[in-house]
């Protein structure tokens, strides 16, 4: 029977009539609605392989106007391989991410409550525990026969079903309907059941409960089901680094990033002043020559296109972040500071599940999700790297937070280090500037991926449209020095036109000011942010004064100061 459904679908093409068509794909619709495991099975093996052809759009178009995103959601959510889980995961993915019918997938996948058994495999337990992960692959690879152990391929399955999770629900999130679900379902503390919350300390302590029996199964602390997804996209002991995927992309990155990125480069005068901010000579050429501007392709989370892919199964969760915070609620949960007030390793903002936290706030502290996702900048995973950089602008348009992003967050430098280049800066140019941006020198790369540079060089001009105080202290910080240099370099149109844009803002003078006197305004700021420093640095340096010397003339002669003992 299951051999007769993949038969009959693959040849639909063929089929001599429309109305043999139609036959088909309504019988493959009732296989997937079949009470019967075998057939539910065959059916999302079939409508995975009619989906995966070179020419899918007959087969998304006809399976969309059959509703088929019902059944899959539910053969989907049983989470076994044994009943066709992973191919209905696919068919899904596929659906969801095609061109023409993806958007009405989309909401067809919401109103059947997809996002909520998404959350449901994305937050899933593991086959063992997530700190086991690393030794599990490795005694794979060292097994006779080069064969993988029961163990890894329940890892592996794991992943795939994860991460097929975590692309529906960055493609889900596209949409207002969608992200509006995922905040209902994972945002509010009443998404975590009653049962489940932790008692208080007097009640503990009554109880004769130590802190860590409070917090074992039952009785844990109640977390919205966003921090637990954000927790496991942050915990590195999920990823499969043995694999062959994730070392390609680990080469990848550290390879040096465009051929003009490998060369050694000095900024001169010369270059500043050859520099044109203005794109009206460039963008009249362009439209004469009949160039039209493309805009660069936001693309949507399809994991069928790449096998190795799962091998970090929260990579699309990125995505997610950076989709919900277009809305505000979204925004105001990043941003939200959360105190940390237990010991490394527990469950707070940017803790790992089952594994020590690395880097994460101290006892005590207090963080935002945002300041915990900002180091996933430069993950060798171009994924996270999209999903982090959206995620920075849409906070960003947040406007009364942007005195927070700059001077605690310090988001500026977390923005222009994708933009900093192996340029050898000039003396004039590193006066001012962050000493990490040109350290490096010729080993500093560029972010290769254009969408990257887009979001982060759109960040910017955000920061710089929200106000005067903000230009000026992004004039403060030589910003046009990173920006400048990016642009003389960048390929892509779209992303050169935000460049220009950003340089536009950090040379212009503010309105009721004269001639230059934004440029002489921002030089004498971080002078004299240089002379205070130069002046607390000296101060620490300073010799203390001579014990001869206050011997021999008393407390006047220690500069008029007690002396520290209390003995003449």
């Amino acid at each position: 029977m299951a051999s007769a459904v993949a038969s009959a679908l693959a040849a639909t093409p063929n089929a001599s009539t429309m109305g043999e068509a139609d036959a088909v794909y309504a019988d493959l619709l009732s296989f997937l609605s079949s009470p019967r495991s075998d057939l539910r099975k065959a059916a999302a093996a079939a409508t995975r392989a009619a989906l995966s052809d070179e020419d899918t759009n007959e087969a998304a178009r006809r399976l969309t106007a059959l509703t088929a995103v019902a059944p899959l959601c539910k053969i989907a959510s049983a989470a076994s391989v044994e009943v066709g889980s992973n191919d209905a995961l696919a068919a899904l993915s596929i659906l969801c991410a095609h061109d023409s019918v993806g958007d009405q997938c989309v909401l067809d996948f919401v109103e059947n409550k997809g996002v909520g058994r998404m959350l449901e495999l994305a937050l899933s337990s593991p086959p063992t525990p997530p700190s086991t992960a690393a030794s599990v692959a490795a005694l794979s690879n060292n097994e006779e026969g080069g064969g993988k152990s029961k163990l890894a391929v329940e890892w592996e399955g794991w992943r795939k079903q994860v991460n097929f999770a975590c692309a529906l629900l960055a493609n889900a999130t596209r949409t207002e309907k969608g992200a509006a679900e995922f905040i209902g379902l994972s945002f509010p503390a009443e998404a975590v059941p009653s049962s489940m919350a932790r008692k208080d300390a007097g009640e503990a302590k009554e109880a004769g409960e130590s802190d860590g029996a409070t917090r074992g199964y039952g009785k844990r602390d109640a977390k919205p089901t966003a921090t637990l997804l954000l927790s496991r996209f942050l915990n590195p002991a999920f990823v499969d680094t043995a694999s062959e995927a994730y070392q390609s992309a680990v080469e990848a990155w550290n390879k040096p990033k465009g051929a003009n990125d490998g060369q050694k480069k000095s900024s001169s005068d010369e270059d500043l002043d050859a520099y044109d901010s203005d794109p009206d000579d460039e963008a009249l050429e362009k439209e004469e020559n009949g160039t039209p501007n493309q805009p660069l392709d936001r693309p949507k989370a399809d994991p069928t296109t790449n096998a190795g892919e799962h091998c970090d199964p929260y990579q699309h969760v990125a995505a997610v972040i950076m989709n919900v915070a277009q809305l505000e609620t979204g925004r105001d949960f990043l941003m939200r500071l959360v105190h940390n007030d237990d010991t490394k390793g527990s469950s707070g903002a940017g803790a790992s599940e089952g594994a020590p936290e690395e880097g994460g706030p101290n006892e005590g502290t207090s963080k935002s999700h945002l300041q915990s996702l900002l180091p996933q900048l430069d993950s060798p995973n171009p994924h996270r790297r999209r999903g982090v950089a959206g995620t920075i602008k849409n906070c960003c348009f947040s406007s009364d937070s942007i005195w927070w992003l700059l001077n605690v967050v310090h988001v500026d430098k977390a923005l222009l280090m994708p933009l900093a280049g192996p340029e050898e800066l000039t003396v004039d140019e590193k006066v001012g500037l962050d000493p990490d941006y040109w350290l490096s020198g010729p080993a500093q790369a560029r972010e290769p991926d254009a969408l990257v540079r887009l979001y982060v060089v759109e960040a910017l001009l955000l920061l710089l449209a929200s106000g005067r105080r903000a230009r000026e202290t992004l004039r403060e910080r030589r910003t046009y020095v990173i920006v400048k240099l990016a642009d003389m370099v960048e390929e892509d149109e779209q992303v050169s036109e935000r460049m220009l844009e950003c340089v536009q803002y950090l040379r212009r003078d503010e309105e009721g000011t004269e001639e230059g006197s934004s440029d002489r305004r921002a030089y004498e700021r971080y002078a004299r942010g240089m002379i205070a420093r130069d002046g607390e640095k000296n101060k620490a340096l300073a010799l203390p004064p001579s014990t001869t010397a206050a011997e021999g003339s008393g407390a006047e002669g220690a500069g008029g100061e007690e002396d520290y003992d209390g003995v003449d």
